[in-house]
């Protein structure tokens, strides 16, 4: 009776300590954000972005340990590459929702109304996705990190980071649109953008979970994305596709 009444209790203090410590992030998070759009310096942002990039495409995992040791450098060009993937993404919703126009007829208001409204909440979805994509895999890896040193914006920016290839995939798929071989060709590099960010997530969560060994470390990530497949799942049926 006694063991049940302590394990209760150290129960409860856990989950007060969780509540504590996700309260905590996120007060730092908002005023981190504040004090980062304050102090944007755009030449200072450019260099960064341009060293970047000239690493990124020839040593990717140095440079996602180099975030996680310290994000503040990167956050406001994760955050620019972020609204260019949103962007990519309503255009090609609204791309898809004037195709759906051009080759549909409609013979009563109520039909025309209906799609409106259908074709309103496809760009919505589409300019949705990659921050439900983004805040979830980050959410997830944040609530199971042992090490809260780590703050939520060091997740945030590592995640973002690890889906470049997609959100350029995204960029590329517009061409898509305009000939059935550049559809092809974008099917195919959105493939192997798909398979390259899914190797540089591995990287960033083995990084942000501090995982020297690397059996335990692709654990972790199947249980990471695991979780976040489930909710996609869940989501589906809401009609979001996320994956």
């Amino acid at each position: 009776m006694d063991e049940n009444i302590e394990n209760k209790n150290e129960n409860t203090e856990e989950v007060k300590e969780e509540k504590s410590a996700v309260s905590k992030a996120v007060s730092e998070t908002v005023s981190e954000v504040k004090e980062a759009t304050k102090n944007i310096n755009n030449k200072e942002n450019v260099a960064v972005a341009k060293k970047f990039f000239t690493n990124f495409f020839k040593t990717p995992f140095s440079q996602i340990k180099d975030i996680v040791s310290n994000h503040k450098p990167f956050f406001i060009m994760a955050i620019i590459i972020l609204a260019v993937w949103v962007v990519a993404e309503c255009i090609s919703g609204i791309i898809s929702v004037a195709d759906s126009y051009a080759y549909s007829s409609y013979y009563t208001i109520e039909m025309y109304m209906r799609n409106s409204v259908s074709s309103a909440f496809t760009i919505i979805k589409s300019l949705l996705i990659p921050i439900i994509i983004v805040a979830l895999l980050s959410g997830i890896i944040y609530l199971f990190m042992k090490d809260k040193k780590k703050n939520f914006l060091t997740v945030l920016t590592t995640v973002i980071i690890t889906k470049i290839p997609v959100a350029l995939a995204s960029i590329v798929g517009l061409l898509g649109y305009i000939g059935s071989e550049l559809y092809k060709i974008s099917v195919a590099f959105s493939g192997f953008c798909s398979a390259f960010s899914f190797v540089l997530l591995y990287f960033g969560i083995k990084a942000l979970y501090k995982e020297e060994n690397d059996d335990k470390a692709i654990i972790k990530f199947i249980i990471t994305v695991s979780i976040f497949s489930g909710i996609a799942l869940i989501l589906h049926f809401f009609g979001l596709n996320i994956y």
